[in-house]
């Protein structure tokens, strides 16, 4: 029994002590907030304070490093653009030969290749052709030296992707296409680029020529806005807004030709390659290529598919020629196009969709 009692007072007397302890820290506590040291009511105001700066930053800056195209000066020092790069106007075989016409090979699309290149000889047989390798199969490396090479002006480029960002290898992305243009201007002084999706069809090419010399670029134009085909996240790396552009035509990306005047190298390229070495510029979260919502209303609307590297160049256009879409928009008809059925059309694909 006294075994039992020693242990219910001592269970009582460290309850006391807990009760003790508990209204000394209320107490305490009570006191403090009601007549604080000077440190102590520093520290709160100065906490409080930078909690409510953080809340009430402007959108804008909270975002500011998702908005900025904000480039490894290395890469670009490596594309061109220094401060003390020589712009070109050719290299080596004269204007007469300028541009040099340009593709990407993809692995896999070997046929398409072969398609394109017997264009050029039958059309452009007295232009350089250079073949950009996206890291084609030893198999395919073999057919397309059988196919381009020395003897009638052909060379084959392969693309080093150690050079780059990591998500240049994405090839769904597109974001090599800017830097092969790109390294090629700064090699040639002019580039006629053309997917292996399109070949051509004859060789009259002067109209597009002469209006890339004037303007720095020609380009074909589609029926979409440039607002229903880009990400509203890749109009805050510009500085700009998507309304800006719903009555703004878009260009393809898959046949340009381009001169590299100084407004095409500060106002056109360099922005562009910005926006392809970064990853969310070209590549902002949610972004995507299938899945397009032709149906919605209003057409300038944002379809639900971004077509990156493109997206980006009309952007920039829209900005560089006041949204004048005519100053660099080219109406000949020098391109087939190859559809996914691997059937060849005489007749220009320009087009994404119909707008009715």
């Amino acid at each position: 029994m006294k075994v039992q009692h020693s242990m219910l007072d001592q269970m009582k007397t460290k309850n006391f002590y807990i009760i003790v302890v508990f209204i000394g820290a209320t107490s305490l506590s009570l006191w403090l907030f009601n007549y604080p040291s000077t440190s102590f009511r520093v520290i709160v105001t100065k906490t409080h304070k930078q909690i409510n700066n953080i809340k009430n930053l402007p959108s804008n800056m909270q975002k500011k490093s998702t908005q900025e195209l904000s480039v490894d000066p290395v890469y670009l020092n490596a594309l061109g653009f220094s401060d003390d790069t020589v712009l070109i106007g050719h290299k080596g075989s004269g204007q007469k030969a300028l541009p040099v016409i340009a593709t990407s090979v993809e692995p896999g699309k070997l046929e398409k290749t072969v398609n394109f290149i017997n264009s050029v000889r039958k059309y452009m047989e007295t232009r350089r052709l250079v073949l950009v390798d996206l890291g084609v199969s030893k198999a395919e490396k073999t057919m397309l030296r059988k196919n381009c090479n020395s003897t009638w002006n052909c060379r084959i480029n392969i693309l080093n992707y150690e050079k780059y960002p990591s998500h240049v290898q994405y090839l769904d992305i597109q974001s090599y296409r800017p830097i092969c243009i790109q390294e090629l201007l700064t090699e040639y002084g002019a580039v006629m680029w053309v997917d292996t999706s399109l070949y051509f069809t004859n060789s009259k090419i002067n109209e597009s020529l002469a209006l890339a010399q004037a303007s720095g670029i020609a380009a074909w134009t589609i029926q979409d806005p440039t607002s229903s085909l880009t990400h509203p996240k890749m109009f805050q790396f510009f500085k700009t807004k998507p309304d800006e552009f719903y009555f703004h035509r878009a260009v393809e990306s898959s046949h340009l030709v381009i001169y590299n005047t100084e407004t095409i190298h500060r106002k056109l390229m360099l922005p562009w390659v910005k926006c392809a070495l970064l990853e969310e510029c070209i590549s902002p979260t949610g972004a995507q290529n299938v899945g397009c919502n032709y149906l919605r209303r209003p057409l300038f609307k944002y379809s639900g598919c971004h077509h990156y590297d493109m997206s980006a160049l009309n952007v920039i256009l829209g900005l560089l020629f006041d949204f004048e879409v005519s100053k660099y928009s080219s109406s000949e008809k020098i391109f087939g196009a190859v559809s996914k059925d691997g059937m060849n059309y005489t007749t220009p694909q320009f087009k994404l969709r119909s707008v009715s």
